[in-house]
């Protein structure tokens, strides 16, 4: 029997945040594909591997292997301290697993840190490596040039078509538009809309990013706890990017006083399970943010949207904060922001239609498939169709 071709799809991180950006086109893959594909879950961690093997539940008929990627015993002692400044363990997860990477013929993966596999360690032709993103936003930093190591790339929307090409980092052939899997696997997570407060008052997610050289929470986030705790009648859930608090050091992030913790209308979580599966996105009425790539799907269902420009930053016409255009924009904290979050829904009808223009711009989607039946379809194309494969794809065809 011919041997399949060997596809790994890698989850390489401290939080499970990137698994469901990837790992629904692993399980299509493994479904529409089986006699071509050996289709392998390989984590980082146990809570990837957790969250993938939930999602696999989502896709019967799907047959993949699951691996969990071991460090180095030292490191493992080492690391809790080392990731509060940078995370270090990624590129050991790497360095450990060379000879696993060898066995593949393509590695798939949401993140950009597995391009030292050609960077760093000498990786030239094979595996094959294909790019998916995790992120939908658009911040600067969104836009890496270390996609140049990857063979192929998995594309959201048309935004990311337009933005890469302009900064010459996409060639035609390379890439595909499929859209954004992880609503597929939101929508079967939560069928009815989560709700995290016994009462009826307007919710408000506060989601500050990590990158303090232009998010909000260094210069404002205490400043919009003490907001709300002296503002009962507005629930606050504090659900910062899950990397800003772990890898505090680095960010310089600001300690949160006890006494946030204590009122019953702020809800504090700084990287649950909560934080990764749009619990929090879609229980609340109002996004409070600065750059996170998580306001494009808060405004899958079309909300009101506030935002904090903490550094005096000259936003308009700059498209990387293409976002800010979708709601108020606070530019001093004790002037503006108890009257925008007052006005929010009587402004919402003027930013709805350039939310859903965005949303639109930014996801695509096509009637009669899923994001995820178009990735895994785009990555078979590519695989079958690629001339450092075709022998193996011969004797599969037999």
């Amino acid at each position: 029997m011919a041997t399949k071709i060997r596809v790994a799809f890698l989850f390489n991180h401290y939080f499970p945040h990137q698994v469901p950006h990837a790992a629904p086109y692993a399980f299509e893959l493994a479904r529409l594909y089986p006699a071509f594909f050996d289709v392998l879950v390989a984590c980082a961690t146990e809570e990837e591997l957790s969250f993938a093997r939930k999602i696999l539940s989502f896709y019967p008929g799907a047959k993949v292997n699951f691996l969990r990627l071991p460090v180095p015993w030292y490191y493992q002692i080492l690391d809790p301290l080392v990731s509060t400044w940078a995370f270090g363990r990624k590129t050991m997860v790497l360095k450990r697993n060379l000879e696993f990477f060898r066995t593949l013929d393509a590695l798939v993966a949401p993140e950009r840190h597995c391009s030292r596999l050609r960077s760093r360690f000498g990786f030239k032709e094979l595996p094959l490596m294909i790019h998916t993103r995790h992120g939908a936003g658009d911040r600067e930093g969104g836009f890496d040039p270390k996609i140049k190591y990857f063979d192929f790339v998995l594309l959201p929307g048309q935004k990311y078509v337009d933005r890469l090409k302009e900064k010459g980092l996409l060639e035609e052939g390379k890439y595909a538009l499929v859209g954004w899997p992880k609503f597929e696997v939101v929508e079967k997570l939560h069928p009815t809309r989560p709700k995290i407060f016994d009462n009826q008052n307007i919710t408000v997610v506060y989601n500050p990013h990590f990158d303090q050289r232009v998010a909000s929470w260094n210069k404002w986030g205490l400043k919009v706890l003490e907001f709300f705790a002296s503002h009962p009648e507005y629930n606050l859930i504090f659900a910062p990017h899950v990397v800003l608090f772990r890898r505090r050091f680095r960010h310089r992030a600001r300690r949160i006083p006890r006494k946030y913790y204590r009122p019953p209308n702020i809800h504090i979580d700084l990287g649950s399970m909560a934080s990764v599966d749009m619990t929090y996105m879609l229980a609340a009425d109002i996004y409070l943010g600065d750059v996170s790539s998580q306001v494009y799907e808060f405004i899958w269902k079309p909300r009101p949207c506030i935002y904090l420009n903490a550094h005096g930053v000259k936003w308009e016409g700059n498209p990387h904060y293409l976002h800010w255009t979708f709601g108020q924009v606070v530019e001093d904290f004790e002037r503006d922001f108890g009257r925008a979050l007052e006005r929010a829904f009587e402004l919402q009808p003027k930013f709805e239609p350039r939310q859903k223009e965005a949303f639109r711009y930014t996801f695509y989607d096509e009637p009669g498939s899923t994001a995820a039946e178009r990735g895994a379809k785009a990555i078979a194309n590519f695989l079958l169709n690629h001339p450092l494969l075709q022998e193996k794809v011969r004797r599969l065809k037999g």
